[in-house]
């Protein structure tokens, strides 16, 4: 078994050289851990990685970064994990790590049969290329679960890298997950489809990216510095409903498709402006039976 306090000799693998898995072995080496191989299918990608991280190896199969390593990270698609764990020789007080926010350990079963540790470890964070993920790392939060020797050992090395730290129960994986897809890849596609709104009144998409994402941004800020419901903002907040129908009308004379979103997200809001005080409660639903009388007509226009 490695010695946990003596990092510069404990050796690390990956199997998966995407972008998770680059930006977390970037943010390990400049945290002075020892990453000593890795190996993907893609051989090119496998190249790129060892030639970002000093010291580090391409090996030729998961057996060879096993046998290599005292830790194994596996940062392959989820769907992939536990092929990877059920291919792979294991030995007894290794420690194996998948990364995935949905996956519990039961992908690792076969490694911990072998007598590895087996734990995971995700970063909620939104990668989207691996020069962004490992500036991002620091201050992200990385959800882990495992018992014992590995739930302590990747706690110290998330505070390690810069990170904050969470535990979950396998049970609650896929609702933290979904979290973060939501917080994540879905604000993504928000943010792409009113972007292209802004060629409705003669600009492009690129212009409204520019100046949305630097609203999204001050968001974020509010929500950290004010909280909930403090941070909630906007016409809802405000119960200016002229405005509400304004936009309602708008949308469903020039973007119909997005009525229903906008719908759901407002009556999701609804709540969180009455908590913050600025609305009656004949205001709320006052508001509320306007946005539900818009709701289905953007569906059959």
């Amino acid at each position: 078994m490695f010695d946990p306090n003596n990092k510069n000799q404990i050796r690390i693998g990956f199997i998966g050289a995407g972008i998770v898995g680059i930006s977390l072995a970037l943010a390990l080496r400049k945290s002075d851990y020892n990453v000593r191989s890795i190996f993907s299918r893609r051989k090119k990608s496998s190249e790129t990685f060892a030639r970002l991280i000093s010291g580090c190896h391409v090996v030729e199969s998961y057996d060879e970064v096993s046998a290599k390593s005292d830790i194994v990270f596996i940062t392959t698609s989820d769907d992939s994990i536990q092929a990877v764990a059920s291919k792979t020789n294991w030995r007894s007080k290794q420690l194996v790590v998948h990364c995935s926010g949905a996956s519990t350990l039961d992908v690792l079963e076969e490694a911990r049969i072998q007598g590895a540790y087996v734990g995971s470890l995700h970063p909620l964070q939104a990668f989207a290329s691996f020069e962004d993920g490992v500036l991002s790392i620091p201050g992200t939060t990385f959800a882990i679960e495992g018992k014992e020797f590995a739930r302590s050992f990747l706690e110290s090395l998330a505070l390690d890298i810069g990170g904050e730290v969470i535990y979950l129960n396998s049970e609650d994986k896929v609702l933290y997950h979904l979290t973060g897809v939501m917080m994540g890849g879905m604000l993504s596609t928000l943010a792409a489809s009113v972007s292209d709104l802004w060629r409705l009144f003669g600009y492009d998409r690129e212009k409204g990216v520019n100046a949305l994402s630097k609203m999204i941004h001050q968001v974020g800020i509010n929500l950290r510095q004010l909280g909930i419901p403090d941070a909630v903002a906007g016409p809802y907040s405000r119960g200016d409903i002229g405005t509400i129908e304004k936009h309602l009308s708008g949308l469903l004379d020039k973007a119909p498709e997005l009525l229903p979103v906008y719908c759901e997200m407002a009556l999701i809001g609804l709540p969180y402006a009455f908590e913050k005080g600025n609305l009656s409660e004949e205001k709320l639903q006052e508001i509320r039976g306007l946005v539900l009388s818009f709701k289905n007509k953007g569906e059959f226009k």
